[in-house]
């Protein structure tokens, strides 16, 4: 009799366990499948935000396009990032059970961090009214890529096309110094990547966007933030590279 008796209560006892909710256990994570996750992420390569040097004859030019897009404060660094904080934000930002409660919301330490577009434009002190993006609408509708090649290449410079006649990128060879140098500050400050040298046809549409001083919703294009959303909630870690969150500093 005491052996069934104490057979049935351990049985009780795990279904009650299989349906407790799992919640937060420790300050650095949002449950034990997040620590957990985090191993994972430990391993992965983290783009960092790098410094880009000035082209003395033609940084005036490039100055005056950043300001005229309301883009300052993606030009300065309000800390150096601290990379295991970093990567906490980045195993919990994946959606595993019942967390995050909301798409583009992570946490860190104790701290909720939004990176919704409302909360960067907030961040970057960009006032965004609801405008017509005109970087999404190029790469809706597409753009009159003569006029793209003219903003961008040397002369004699073009996209590339494949066999179908589809245009793929631009040879960094074939870019004018200007564009070079938001090909550099775009690679390393607004979509990071560590393949730079060909330019490919969405980050030749955002610098002609840019060059051309057009309306831009830099959190929805410039920081690819569907993206990441996907990235960090894909189960292939093994073969993603992270960025550095800008402004994410411990």
């Amino acid at each position: 009799m005491a052996s069934s008796s104490g057979k049935r209560l351990k049985t009780m006892a795990t279904k009650r366990k299989e349906k407790e909710p799992e919640q937060p256990h420790s300050g650095r994570f949002l449950s034990r499948k997040h620590e957990k996750h985090f191993r994972v992420v430990q391993d992965r390569r983290l783009l960092m935000e790098r410094k880009v040097g000035m082209i003395p004859n033609f940084a005036p030019q490039f100055g005056e396009q950043v300001l005229g897009n309301d883009w300052g404060k993606l030009a300065t660094y309000p800390a150096p990032a601290n990379i295991a904080v970093v990567k906490e934000f980045y195993a919990n930002a994946k959606k595993i059970g019942d967390y995050p409660a909301e798409n583009y919301l992570g946490y860190v330490r104790g701290h909720a961090i939004r990176y919704d577009p409302d909360s960067i434009n907030n961040f970057l002190d960009t006032v965004w009214a609801g405008e017509q993006c005109q970087f999404a609408l190029c790469m809706e509708e597409g753009a009159d890529f003569e006029d793209v090649e003219r903003m961008l290449c040397i002369p004699g410079g073009h996209f590339q096309r494949n066999r179908s006649g589809l245009v793929v990128n631009i040879r960094r060879i074939d870019l004018n110094p200007v564009a070079k140098y938001w090909m550099t500050f775009s690679h390393a400050n607004i979509q990071p990547c560590s393949h730079v040298s060909d330019i490919t046809l969405s980050r030749a549409l955002f610098i002609y966007c840019a060059i051309r001083n057009l309306n831009v919703n830099t959190p929805k294009t410039c920081l690819t933030l569907d993206k990441c959303d996907r990235i960090v909630s894909s189960n292939k870690l093994g073969k993603t590279k992270y960025r550095c969150p800008k402004g994410l500093t411990a």
